[in-house]
Order: structure tokens, then C-alpha cells, then sequence
């Protein structure tokens, strides 16, 4: 029974500690994909709708987020919006072929070691943040379907109406 109750507080204080609308965006910062020597601080974004997004090459649903994200970034970066993923891969050269594949433009950052994971408390993969342009966190994302994209989308726009 002890057992019992101690892993329900144990997973009752992990949900207590993940990232949820109304925090604010972590302060952390990643080393790039493609620039390993140049570190990425989330919070160099504020005053524009950032959104954080967690994904890996061997997430399946990933396959449809990462072109999903690649067109809503291309359609708002004019208006504001800011895309970061932060990729999970253990090893640099599976991120590499999956973007061999689903390429996009955005910044990457490399999370091979959780830093940033930890920070957010990703719960699932893919996970994303869509964040105000005062750095708080307003939308969490767990997963990602078509309605996922759809609901996405009209969240953006909303935020991107909003003044800093």
C-alpha cells in the first residue's frame, strides 16, 4: 500500500512540475543543431509568439508536425511568430536523416542530454509550448494530429493580435 501511495505522489509531483499555460517560458538555452558552438536562449524571442517544439526522428507523429510547423512558420514569420525545435535524438546523425526527409527552416537546437526537456517537463513526444509575446506560455500541445495543426493555427493568429 505504501508502495502504491508513494508512486501516485511521485507522479502527482511530476504533473505539478510540467510547463503549463500561464507559466512562464523556462530560461534555457541549447546548443544549435547545425551550430554546436552557438548556444540558443529561448528567451532571446521575447516580444514575438514563440513556438517551442519537441520532437525526435524515431516519433512518428512528428512525421506530420514537423511539415505542419514548417508551413505556419513560413505563413506568420512576417507577423511575429518564432518556431524553435528542440530535438531529442541521442545521436546528431539520426536528427540528421530525418531532416534529410521533413527539412525545414526554422532553428534547432540539440537536447540530447534532457536539459531542456527537464526544464519544460515534457510529458510527451511531440510535445510543443506556444508562447506570448511577453514569454508566457498560453497553449500546450501534447501529441499532434491534423485537428492538432487546425487548432494550432487559430491559436497563433490570436496571439499574433495581441500587443506585447
Amino acid at each position: 500500500m505504501r508502495a502504491l501511495a508513494a508512486s501516485i505522489l511521485f507522479a502527482l509531483s511530476g504533473a505539478a512540475a510540467a510547463v503549463q499555460p500561464g507559466d512562464p517560458l523556462p530560461a534555457v538555452s541549447a546548443r544549435e543543431l547545425e551550430a554546436p558552438a552557438a548556444p540558443l536562449a529561448l528567451g532571446s524571442f521575447r516580444g514575438s509568439v514563440v513556438y517551442v517544439d519537441f520532437w525526435a526522428s524515431w516519433c512518428v507523429p512528428c512525421r506530420v508536425s514537423m511539415p505542419a510547423l514548417e508551413r505556419m512558420y513560413r505563413k506568420y514569420r512576417g507577423l511575429g511568430l518564432r518556431v524553435v525545435g528542440v530535438n531529442k535524438d541521442v545521436a546528431h546523425a539520426d536528427a540528421e536523416r530525418f531532416l534529410k526527409r521533413v527539412a525545414v527552416s526554422f532553428p534547432l537546437v540539440a537536447d540530447g542530454d534532457d536539459a531542456v526537456a527537464r526544464a519544460f517537463d515534457v510529458q510527451a513526444m511531440p510535445s510543443g509550448y506556444l508562447v506570448d509575446r511577453r514569454g508566457v506560455v498560453r497553449y500546450v500541445h501534447r501529441g499532434f494530429t491534423d485537428e492538432t495543426a487546425a487548432a494550432l493555427a487559430a491559436e497563433i493568429e490570436i496571439l499574433l493580435k495581441e500587443g506585447g
